[in-house]
């Protein structure tokens, strides 16, 4: 039987088929803009396909829980079409992400604080930025971009009000580095926590979250965070620190340098490519060629994002819905939502049979280390973590979060899903991965828990991160297995079986009945879901290998040789 390692080709043809699928269907997945946009998180759902699973297994006032919210796209929807929430999360980060995409704000009174915020920080971090215009000599035009290389400053890019200009770029004096090394005011405070070691994220042996940034960098941060946590209002500063986190990674060393040669980009002269600013995409990988950018500049930008989202929020979350801190007190209220910290294993906050469906989307073994991720946002703002009871693989040394603990996390939390769900309730766990043993653990996990697996269908991404889209045979889309509650007393365990004559059988009788056509998800959801009563399946590496030699693709399609 082939191997996963053949079966590169195919997901190309498998990404065309759920694209051309949800063209036809119109359900594209929407981009993140609004309300969405607000700060980045791994992974996230295209919330107008989520937003259909909501609507299709659960009614108005029903109660919607996502014990994996993330960054709260479940939750959000799920209050948006009237139903009642709850979000849980391990992730600080996570938590308050979802709240803030639920709760509202006096735009007004946003927006007067942050030009207190502007009258108390942009002159102080515009000091620290201070150098001479090439064009005119003004020794306080502003350095908006300096670009590194190594320990060393290549480049700076110069805005000057003296002369007009906006962007002149030039070399760096000996005073230029000594700015950005060695500030005049030195940071006052800045979270020194050791990342974890992690060469698949860079997180290298002593590294520190401050070693991400430059000490000019630093020291504007902490004066920047000073200033936020003095406003009074609770509301207000709660929103200025989630900017404040959303901004962090723009600000640090991580932002590469992106250089196109060609003739809008090159200069004809030396043939050099211009440099355009990247932004940090994942993990904590330090680019020899990188940005430090203006910090103020850099949360103006964020905070008229976060404006913008808040603006969106105040129109489409009702002013009605409230936030409890009990589930007893959501129970008995017609609307609102429940967004806690905690972990899926423990719902014990939630009575049982008492949810009346389930969307989530649990970490898929070791492809996002959520929580490592974070520790740059959580280090910044004081938030506490807990990793030990994280529902991951790791390839940490320093963690002990192997397949096994894993595996044996997620069954927990499967039965406490189990628990809380009311009987014939519904539960839908987006899931990615073409590992056969992944497969089958997943799903028996499932089945162990009292769910019976209805069907196996594509969720596209919005925007598919490079750990998505770069990893060796990563899917290109997930999949969501939607199961029903059902008697514990079904508990049965299924394992790989059939023949490959048996498969290419079942596979032409499919498309035989399907007038000779059919898409991906559709072959696999009915050669999985049909076999799982049985107790033997199909692996999946048989299923993706055998369709390819039968048959062609053709217009998103599979059709017979």
């Amino acid at each position: 039987m082939a191997n996963l390692e053949t079966q590169l080709s195919f997901l190309v043809s498998e990404q065309e088929t759920f694209t051309e699928t949800n063209k036809r269907k119109g359900e594209q997945p929407e981009t993140y803009t609004g309300m969405y946009a607000m700060h980045k998180y791994w992974s996230k759902k295209p919330y107008n396909l989520v937003s259909q699973y909501i609507e299709k297994y659960s009614k108005s006032n029903e109660i919607v829980l996502d014990p994996f919210c993330g960054s709260g796209v479940t939750t959000t929807e799920s209050v948006k079409l009237g139903r009642r929430a709850v979000g849980i999360d391990i992730n600080p980060t996570a938590v308050n992400s979802t709240k803030m995409g639920l709760t509202h704000i006096d735009i007004k009174a946003l927006k007067k604080s942050f030009d207190f915020l502007r009258a108390e920080v942009e002159q102080e971090v515009n000091s620290l930025y201070q150098t001479k215009c090439p064009k005119c000599g003004n020794a306080q035009a502003i350095a908006t971009h300096t670009i590194w290389n190594g320990k060393e400053i290549d480049e700076i890019w110069v805005e000057c009000r003296a002369c007009g200009n906006s962007k002149t770029v030039k070399k760096p004096s000996e005073i230029d580095k000594t700015s950005a090394l060695e500030p005049v005011r030195p940071a006052t405070w800045y979270p020194t926590n050791l990342l974890l070691e992690n060469n698949r994220i860079n997180a290298k042996s002593g590294m520190r979250v401050c070693d991400l940034f430059t000490p000019r960098a630093l020291s504007n941060l902490s004066l920047l965070l000073e200033k936020i946590r003095q406003i009074k209002d609770e509301q207000i500063k709660s929103v200025m620190e989630f900017c404040f986190s959303a901004m962090i990674p723009q600000t640090s060393n991580m932002v590469f340098v992106i250089r196109r040669r060609g003739k809008s980009n090159g200069t004809e002269e030396s043939g050099e490519a211009k440099a355009e600013v990247g932004s940090w995409v994942i993990g904590y990988w330090i680019p020899s060629e990188h940005f430090e950018i203006h910090v103020w500049r850099c949360f103006e930008n964020r905070f008229k994002r976060i404006l913008k989202g808040k603006q969106e929020v105040n129109h489409v979350i009702p002013v009605s819905v409230k936030e409890f801190s009990s589930f007893d007190e959501l129970e008995k209220s017609p609307d609102g939502y429940l967004v806690k910290k905690g972990t899926a294993t423990d719902l014990s906050l939630i009575h049982s049979d008492s949810i009346d469906y389930i969307f989530t989307d649990p970490p898929h073994g070791n492809r996002i280390p959520y929580l490592e991720l974070s520790l740059m946002w959580n280090s910044w703002l004081n938030y506490d973590f807990d990793l030990e009871n994280e529902i991951i693989v790791s390839e940490s040394k320093v963690r002990q979060k192997n397949a096994k603990d894993y595996e044996q996390r997620l069954k927990i939390a499967f039965s406490e899903m189990w628990r809380v769900l009311k009987f014939n309730g519904h539960a839908s766990i987006a899931f990615n991965s073409l590992d056969d043993e992944t497969w089958l653990s997943l799903l028996n996990t499932l089945l162990a828990a009292g769910f019976d697996i209805k069907e196996i269908t594509p969720l596209e991404y919005s925007a598919r991160s490079v750990v998505q889209d770069t990893r060796k045979n990563a899917l290109k889309t997930d999949f969501v297995i939607t199961c029903q509650k059902q008697a514990q007393e079904s508990i049965k365990q299924i394992a790989f079986g059939y023949s490959e004559k048996e498969l290419l059988v079942a596979m032409k009788d499919y498309l035989y009945s399907r007038k000779n056509e059919a898409e991906t998800y559709e072959i696999m959801n009915h050669l999985l879901v049909t076999t799982i009563p049985t107790g033997t399946i199909f692996k999946v590496s048989q299923i993706i290998e055998t369709i390819k030699n039968i048959a062609t693709f053709n217009n998103g399609r599979w059709q017979l040789k």
